[in-house]
């Protein structure tokens, strides 16, 4: 389903000029008829989903944090930025992560057909009580646009594949992540108490 600034703005509780400068800015993925943007369902969910207030964090950081979630550890600070870097994991809200994390870094695609979609299943599926199958699918890679090409996935606004730029170690922290802000009501349930844990053990 498509939204017109109007319909997205009131969504989201915002006036619709600042609707279009997310647009124009590339906070938020639109289409442009004219001079008229239009946005799916499922863009302006993960808007509403993973609104933050502040600076946006750095490579640098975005890296810190998700090798803490994934692993604990990290080298990309030193020790009163890690001690930091730990504290405001902590204490950031779900959605606050999520966006921090996936800014820049994840597009929406389709799949051209479900055994190709089947592939990109999320490793967490099982351990979040998620059904195989449905939902949404996920594709973590290095060089992530190339590989969506070699897959044969469409760009679309409304996709069904969240293919975000990571590394392997990271794979589980980002897939939950992308569940979180663009799967349905469940997945971004199951996703958020996954993350929450994650937070915790930080």
């Amino acid at each position: 389903m498509s939204l017109s600034t109007t319909q997205a703005a009131k969504e989201l509780g915002v006036s619709a000029r600042q609707v279009r400068r997310s647009a124009v800015s590339g906070r938020m993925v639109a289409t442009k008829y004219g001079a008229s943007h239009v946005f799916s369902q499922r863009q302006v969910q993960a808007v509403e989903r993973t609104a933050y207030r502040g600076r946006n964090w750095t490579k640098t950081t975005q890296q810190a944090a998700l090798d803490l979630l994934s692993t604990g550890k990290t080298t990309e600070l030193t020790g009163t930025e890690r001690s930091r870097l730990k504290h405001r994991i902590r204490g950031a809200a779900v959605g606050a992560l999520a966006g921090q994390i996936l800014r820049d870094r994840v597009s929406l695609r389709r799949a051209a057909g479900d055994e190709i979609k089947s592939h990109l299943a999320s490793v967490l599926t099982s351990e979040l009580g998620l059904s195989a199958g449905g939902g949404l699918g996920v594709l973590v890679a290095q060089d992530a646009s190339r590989e969506a090409r070699k897959a044969r996935l469409g760009l679309d606004d409304s996709g069904d594949i969240a293919v975000i730029e990571g590394d392997e170690v990271h794979r589980r922290v980002l897939e939950a992540l992308a569940l979180y802000m663009y799967g349905d009501a469940r997945e971004s349930s199951a996703a958020a108490g996954w993350i929450a844990a994650a937070q915790d053990a930080v």
